[in-house]
């Protein structure tokens, strides 16, 4: 990140399906933060990080319509990292990569 300044880290928090919306909703918040503020003591800049909680509506397994094992909720509770391009130029060596779509 420190090398590639026109790079951004998005951080999205979840929870799993258990809970109320509202409980859920404030623990992926607080998952997102926390992963956040490493970062930030980490020497990575704020304006370079943004964060994004989605509570139980996005879960790797739907334990609404399947039964779910401990294992299966445990992978619903996360916080995923992405890294994307920012409005920020970067004037170092242009490399093509390839880039796998959705």
């Amino acid at each position: 990140l420190n090398r590639m300044p026109n790079l951004m880290l998005y951080i999205e928090g979840h929870t799993d399906q258990r809970g109320s919306d509202e409980y859920n909703q404030s623990l992926s918040e607080r998952r997102a933060e926390v992963v956040k503020e490493y970062l930030r003591n980490r020497g990575v800049e704020d304006g370079r990080m943004e964060d994004t909680w989605f509570g139980e509506t996005r879960p790797v397994h739907d334990c609404n319509s399947v039964t779910c094992t401990p294992a299966m909720h445990q992978l619903n509770r996360r916080t995923e990292l992405r890294v994307g391009k920012s409005s920020f130029s970067y004037t170092g060596r242009k490399k093509k990569v390839d880039t796998m779509e959705e």
